[in-house]
């Protein structure tokens, strides 16, 4: 029974630590990422519908 309380909590603090490490890596990001900066240059584009012809 003791194994099983100690698993539950090293889970538990596990899953915490991810989640505050995920909230603040997003908060502190500031301008974005590489993969949203390189996305950028299709932000003036205006899309276009493809059944109209």
């Amino acid at each position: 029974m003791n194994v099983l309380i100690l698993t539950v909590f090293l889970s538990l603090l596990l899953a915490s630590l991810f989640l505050l490490f995920f909230v603040r890596e997003r908060r502190t990001q500031g301008l974005g990422s590489p993969e949203q900066d390189a996305l950028r240059p299709f932000d003036s584009e205006i899309p276009k519908n493809a059944l109209h012809r």
